[in-house]
């Protein structure tokens, strides 16, 4: 894939747009192509075509730099230029000008420079030259100011770069560049939004940096953080098991020490709550289940479920044996509810480490037939339920298996 830099401007000169003026140019890249030259709207299809409208684009990802003749050729013919690429480049460019800056020859803002050609920066707006100037500034400044320029930033990176440049690999590889680049904006946008207190707005942009990369530590430490701060702890819970499932799923690894720590620190607080809410019981007094199964929807649903009981919470989902024991070595739940066959292992064999890792944690597992009772009590497998059973009938076993756990 071919890298195409981006030349940046100063970024101790102040960023002042000057408006339209003779022979200016107005670009939209972010998004589909949009060009202003006065009174004029130019689109993507009135370029002169597609070898013209890309020089263009290579030009304004290279906004103020020079780029050769020799470089636009190989990127334009991807490395398999015929005999007469030169001549033919040339002529592109003529079919640019008459475009861009009629009348003007090659005094308008696409200039003929030694060896190639090159944008004048002081003849284009460009939104992202915009764009990459509001984030600089905003890595320097404080967080306040901080989320001003990022908010603009932001509002303009709306759509991705190129939008309607969808063929060349070229292309794709700048989408993906500037993407990464949005997303490390969203990240400090949210930082900066948790430094002064503004929780709600921090944890709309990590939500954001979430959906743009579900793998990122970061992401997800801003968003937890986010809804901690904005007194939501328990949506804070459901992100970072939202987060365990996926980093162990995809990745096969756990968050981090510093998602841990507040993992911890958010089940200390809602295991010392002590006003009920609409007269239900206190976390500190609910039976505290964690579910092992493979399918993620079901897990999904059952911990919706569990938290919707009164008397019941839901403190973390697993989807495979190995994860599973680790999970409840580190939350030492009331009970677990085990499916029998796990990606890794069997439910029985699982069992036989729960029990292990936390003697006092009551295991229901979910079987196929009752047929495999005496293994099942072996094991410590408190109660057999069929996979089929109704809801009722897993919520009431748990119930009953923890009633001398909680004096019930």
């Amino acid at each position: 894939m071919i890298s195409v830099d981006l030349a940046v401007s100063d970024d101790t000169m102040p960023f002042v747009l000057t408006g339209p003026g003779p022979g200016r140019l107005d670009v939209r890249i972010i998004g589909p192509l949009r060009i202003q030259r006065g009174d004029a709207a130019l689109g993507y299809g009135e370029l002169g075509g597609p070898k013209p409208r890309q020089i263009l684009e290579l030009l304004l990802l290279n906004l103020g730099a020079p780029v050769s003749k020799d470089r636009l050729i190989h990127i334009l013919w991807a490395g398999q230029a015929p005999p007469e690429a030169l001549p033919t480049l040339e002529s592109y460019v003529s079919v640019l000008r008459r475009r861009l800056q009629p009348g003007m020859g090659k005094d308008g803002p696409l200039r003929t420079v030694t060896g190639g050609y090159m944008l004048d920066r002081s003849l284009v707006d460009l939104d992202l030259d915009r764009f990459e100037t509001l984030v600089r500034r905003a890595e320097s400044a404080v967080p306040q100011r901080a989320i001003v320029l990022l908010q603009e930033a932001l509002d303009l990176a709306s759509a991705p770069l190129m939008g309607d440049e969808l063929l060349p690999s070229w292309a794709e590889g700048e989408r993906t560049r500037h993407a990464a680049r949005v997303f490390r904006a969203r990240i400090l946008a949210a930082e900066s939004a948790l430094a002064v207190g503004r929780t709600r707005l921090a944890a709309t942009w990590a939500r954001e940096a979430v959906a743009d990369d579900p793998l990122s530590e970061q992401a997800w430490t801003a968003l937890v953080l986010g809804l901690e701060q904005g007194g939501q702890p328990t949506e804070a819970l459901r992100a970072f098991e939202q987060c365990r499932r996926i980093m162990d799923r995809e990745m096969g690894c756990a968050p981090g020490p510093v998602l841990r720590s507040i993992y911890a620190r958010l089940l200390e607080a809602t295991a010392h709550t002590t006003v009920p809410v609409s007269g239900s019981t206190p976390d500190s007094q609910k039976i505290r289940v964690m579910t092992i199964n493979g399918h993620r929807t079901f897990t999904e649903l059952l911990a919706v479920a569990l938290d919707r009981e009164p008397d019941m919470l839901s403190v973390g989902t697993a989807d495979s044996a190995q994860s599973g024991v680790d999970l409840v070595r580190e939350l030492a739940p009331d009970v677990v509810i085990l499916d029998n066959l796990l990606r890794d292992d069997d439910g029985v064999a699982a069992a036989l480490s729960i029990r292990a890792a936390a003697p006092r944690t009551r295991i229901v597992m979910l079987a196929p037939t009752p047929g495999a009772q005496r293994q099942a009590a072996a094991a410590g497998i408190c109660a057999l339920l069929p996979k089929d059973g109704s809801l009722a009938m897993s919520l009431n076993a748990v119930r009953r298996k923890t009633s001398d756990v909680h004096g019930r």
